[in-house]
């Protein structure tokens, strides 16, 4: 008599399962970060604009907003600092994420470029 192989109707549904939550998972976290990686894009292509004010900044990073994508974060929430010859940008925001029910994932992002202010 031969020994059977193989895997059980619970074990490929159990393995289905986690499979599928990774995927999931993956949905839900990988826009998030595309986004925040935008947003660090933005922040240093505004910190090398010199000579031009905090409300052209923030016009700048509208723009950069509307076409990369990003709604986590509005003009008004940045920190930035103009000297006369450098900008000093940040942005520190937090997005939360629904998965299902009342399940939902934070992600507290902080990125800045520019000559840090003394």
């Amino acid at each position: 008599m031969q020994r059977q192989r193989g895997l059980s109707v619970i074990s490929v549904l159990f393995i289905m399962l986690i499979v599928g939550a990774g995927f999931l998972l993956a949905g839900k976290v990988l826009p998030v970060y595309n986004e925040y990686a935008e947003v660090r894009k933005a922040v240093t292509a505004m910190a090398g604009e010199t000579g031009k004010g905090d409300i052209e900044l923030r016009r700048e990073f509208m723009n950069h907003a509307m076409v990369g994508g990003i709604s986590s974060i509005k003009p008004e929430n940045l920190t930035i600092i103009t000297t006369a010859n450098s900008v000093f940008v940040r942005a520190a925001y937090r997005r939360e994420v629904p998965l299902f029910a009342n399940v939902s994932l934070a992600f507290d992002f902080d990125t800045q470029a520019g000559q840090t202010p003394q």
